[in-house]
């Protein structure tokens, strides 16, 4: 929520100075414009998008104050994921268990739709045993099923 207030305060600082700038050139017409139309403009649409931010942040935080969401219960939870990440790396192989802590992720920690949670898991997986196992020759673990 800080972030997000940070970052409309950024954006309404930054139009207020890009406003200030543009109205000191010739602004024109829209058939003729002057050297300030498009500054002007652009403060003007990032003036709009840094109140959608601060609506959309707001929202957020009353939404989750609504449910009794926290980033601690988030935390805990994915620390909690990683400890049986961690213990069942060697049983089940990295390609497995790198799947379910993704998949874990994908769909509890921030919600998604379950195609979209299984083809991110998949690809998250498999693409980083191509890029580990395959291409630099990093041992990972097979999973003791495999052997």
């Amino acid at each position: 929520m800080t972030r997000e207030i940070g970052a409309v305060v950024l954006g309404l600082a930054v139009a207020a100075l890009a406003l200030r700038e543009a109205l000191g050139l010739p602004i024109g017409t829209v058939r003729n414009p002057g050297e300030g139309f498009f500054p002007l403009w652009l403060a003007v649409l990032l003036v709009a998008l840094s109140l959608l931010l601060l609506g959309h942040a707001l929202r957020a935080r009353a939404a989750a104050g609504a449910r009794g969401d926290t980033r601690i219960g988030q935390v805990i939870g994915l620390v909690a994921a990683l400890a049986v990440y961690t213990a069942m790396l060697e049983w089940v192989g990295y390609p497995i268990a790198t799947f379910l802590l993704v998949l874990y992720m994908v769909k509890v920690t921030h919600p998604q739709r379950w195609l979209l949670a299984l083809a991110v898991s998949l690809l998250a997986a498999g693409g980083s045993y191509l890029l580990f196992a395959v291409w630099l020759k990093v041992p990972l673990p097979p999973g003791s099923w495999r052997s």
